[in-house]
């Protein structure tokens, strides 16, 4: 049983983190990188073979929706798209290497970031936060 008012007050915390962590850093340049797009980078990262139309799909939204944020982070030499030598309508999404570089300076950022503020806390209540943060990821990846 969860007290009164603990989801939200732990929903208001987990956004105000996320909102230090984004902070000023998913910029590139003059363009600010939208939540989704930083999400097409880190899948692109992966190294797994992205086409648009999977990456629509993984995320749930249109393929135009797609091609409409590829636009904006090829317009800022973070992607290239690549005709599949198959089927010249498929087109795969790599990273250049500007965007590898822009993914990496992002992640150090936050690991920094991370660590500044968990130095706040003794080890002994950063072991515990960390068990308690991963008992819920647990509870959370369990079957619904």
């Amino acid at each position: 049983m969860v007290e009164d008012g603990v989801t939200e007050q732990f929903l208001g915390y987990w956004r105000a983190i996320n909102r230090h962590l984004r902070k000023g850093m998913l910029t590139e340049g003059e363009e600010r990188i939208t939540r989704l797009q930083w999400m097409l980078l880190r899948q692109v990262n992966k190294g797994e073979s992205c086409t648009m139309g999977g990456l629509a799909d993984k995320f749930g939204v249109r393929p135009s929706t797609i091609s409409q944020m590829a636009d904006r982070l090829e317009k800022a030499q973070l992607i290239h798209r690549v005709p599949d030598t198959r089927d010249a309508r498929v087109k795969f999404i790599t990273l250049t290497e500007k965007g590898r570089t822009f993914i990496q300076e992002v992640e150090a950022f936050w690991a920094i970031r991370l660590e500044e503020g968990l130095g706040q806390f003794s080890s002994e209540e950063q072991s515990v936060l960390l068990q308690l943060l991963g008992r819920l990821a647990s509870s959370l990846a369990g079957p619904r």
